[in-house]
């Protein structure tokens, strides 16, 4: 037990002592563009609350890289300029926090490992079941009343029918970055 709370710890010191590096940063910010236009083009609106986008695959590779830290900042970073960009409804920090946590378990399952197909299958699902499912619902419910309480099943409806298809596209992802040249990171 003790092992993993220290690799944990490990973990987040290399990835914060990361942000120092203007290759990381650079690499972070071409990653948020990126992931900035996934986030405007490749999203399909269900309804106002409901939303299917692929824009959490430019995460993986800064989580792969750089680790939970870096990841979380672009994370959140992604979440207020998209915000700023392209407004649709009032701000709310909470989805900030679900962006940033995206980019963390990412960071903690993925930075640093061989990435099985069983790692990059338990990231999608904890965050599916905690950040898309659990916390959004909630934020949205905190947002605009208790009545968005009803769409829950639909979210974890929409969430059951894209993890197989997310956790595909992450595998893909997970092997493109392993083609990164280890000077590089």
């Amino acid at each position: 037990m003790f092992s993993v709370f220290s690799l944990i710890r490990s973990q987040f010191a290399q990835s914060f002592r990361a942000l120092s590096r203007t290759r990381t940063i650079t690499t972070a910010g071409l990653l948020l563009a990126i992931q900035m236009v996934l986030s405007s083009y490749g999203v399909i609106e269900v309804t106002d609350s409901l939303k299917i986008s692929l824009a959490h695959l430019a995460i993986a590779p800064t989580a792969i890289l750089f680790g939970p830290v870096v990841a979380g900042v672009q994370g959140a970073l992604s979440d207020i300029l998209g915000f700023m960009l392209k407004p649709t409804g009032p701000y709310f920090p909470g989805f900030t926090l679900s962006a940033a946590l995206l980019g963390v378990i990412y960071g903690m399952l993925l930075y640093k490992t061989k990435r099985t197909t069983w790692q990059i299958i338990a990231a999608r699902v904890i965050v599916c079941l905690f950040v898309n499912i659990a916390l959004n619902t909630v934020f949205l419910a905190m947002l605009y009343g208790p009545s968005r309480l009803a769409t829950l099943p639909v979210r974890v409806f929409k969430n059951l029918i894209q993890l197989p298809i997310d956790c595909l596209l992450l595998g893909a992802v997970s092997r493109a970055v392993k083609r990164i040249p280890v000077s590089y990171r």
